[in-house]
C-alpha cells in the first residue's frame, strides 16, 4: 500500500514541477514587468523542495501497514436475513 502512494504521489509531484517550470520560463520570459517575479519564484522553488521531502519522509515512515481488516469466517454465515 505504501508503494502505491508513493507512486501516486510521486506522479502528483510531476504534474506540479511541471507547472512550476512553465511559471520559472515565463518569469524569465516577463521578468521586466515586475521586480517581485524572480523573489515569488525562488520562494516557490524551496517551498516547493521543502514539501515534496516532507511528504515522502511522512509517507515512508509514519505509514503503518499493520493497519488491516480481520474478518473472522463466522462473519460471512448469516442465520437468519431480516427485511
Amino acid at each position: 500500500m505504501t508503494l502505491m502512494y508513493l507512486w501516486i504521489y510521486t506522479l502528483l509531484l510531476v504534474f506540479i514541477w511541471g507547472f512550476f517550470i512553465v511559471a520559472k520560463i515565463h518569469a524569465y520570459k516577463f521578468k521586466n514587468f515586475s521586480n517581485y517575479i524572480e523573489k515569488v519564484t525562488w520562494f516557490l522553488l524551496i517551498f516547493l523542495i521543502f514539501l515534496s521531502i516532507c511528504w515522502y519522509i511522512i509517507i515512508i515512515f509514519l505509514w503503518d501497514d499493520s493497519t488491516t481488516i480481520d474478518f473472522k469466517e463466522s462473519d460471512f454465515y448469516f442465520n437468519e436475513v431480516t427485511y
